[in-house]
């Protein structure tokens, strides 16, 4: 999840939690959106010497560590975040990862602009605001070289869906008023899984100037649901302590026992979603660099 908010609103905005079990949980979903996939989008060259890549909220660093081992050892990549403590200490990082904190909301570094042939992005859907992510597009590009390329990856929740075994077809459904909950924290927001924004991606790439966009969304396998549903439940157990509790009204209660009641559930019912990725690159040059 994104942590790309003002310093001195994070601690505000960011609602799930930072401890051991939140980076397992962050590892895990990681894992579990590559499955059958990529570390990086097969359209994007990265067998080029002297590649500078970017990633803006970097979590625990997983996608950092894990595109190091396929990349050319003399490629760089840099990590750029508000917020380092999930991140391992640099001195145990790939000699070529290198972390930074950065507000990337916020006006860029002059160093750092036009200097990256990929910036990728992964789960920003906290951080885009009023159903547009036309403002974080705009300062993507800006750190892009000409030719390079943005990467985001994102829930597309107009795929959701509740999936039942057939031992499962008349247990209550209590995973879709838990979604809910979490969407609107307990009815005191617009419910943010109901934006539609992730699929629009493709037109939002293209009104901001970027070409040779390309998508790709896939659901998750079958026999990933559980495991999947965890994650979930693990991320919706964190918000109920560190907002919907603060909230009061009993709310982190409430929400504590609808997440007991779809554990109990756990191989009778579940969700699916689309795993989505869009890409699009910067005019300038026929290849990355």
């Amino acid at each position: 999840m994104p942590k790309m908010v003002s310093e001195n609103t994070h601690n505000e905005a960011y609602i799930l939690g930072r401890s051991f079990s939140a980076n397992a949980r962050l590892n895990l979903q990681y894992f579990l959106w590559k499955d059958g996939g990529f570390t990086l989008h097969p359209n994007i060259p990265a067998d080029v010497e002297g590649l500078r890549v970017a990633e803006i909220g970097v979590g625990t660093g997983i996608w950092l560590v894990d595109l190091a081992r396929y990349l050319p050892a003399s490629a760089r990549i840099d990590g750029f975040d508000i917020d380092l403590t999930q991140c391992p200490p640099q001195e145990w990082l790939p000699s070529n990862v290198s972390v930074h904190n950065l507000d990337c909301l916020a006006p860029l570094p002059d160093h750092l602009l036009g200097k990256y042939d990929i910036v990728h992005v992964q789960l920003f859907h906290l951080a885009v605001h009023n159903n547009d992510p036309a403002p974080i597009i705009q300062n993507l590009v800006k750190l892009l070289k000409p030719g390079g390329w943005i990467s985001w990856g994102e829930i597309d929740y107009s795929a959701w869906k509740i999936v039942r075994t057939e031992n499962g077809k008349d247990v209550v459904d209590h995973l879709t008023p838990l979604l809910e909950m979490i969407g609107t924290l307990g009815g005191t927001r617009p419910n943010w899984t109901t934006d539609d924004w992730p699929i629009r991606l493709p037109g939002s790439f293209e009104q901001n100037g970027l070409v040779n966009i390309a998508a790709d969304n896939r659901p998750f396998p079958l026999e990933l649901l559980p495991f999947q549903l965890d994650t979930a439940l693990m991320a919706s157990e964190e918000i109920s302590y560190k907002a919907l509790d603060r909230i009061g009204g009993d709310l982190g209660n409430h929400c504590r026992e609808l997440i007991t009641q779809v554990f109990r559930d756990r191989q009778k019912l579940a969700y699916n979603v689309g795993r989505l990725t869009v890409i699009g690159q910067r005019p300038g040059n026929e290849h990355v660099r």
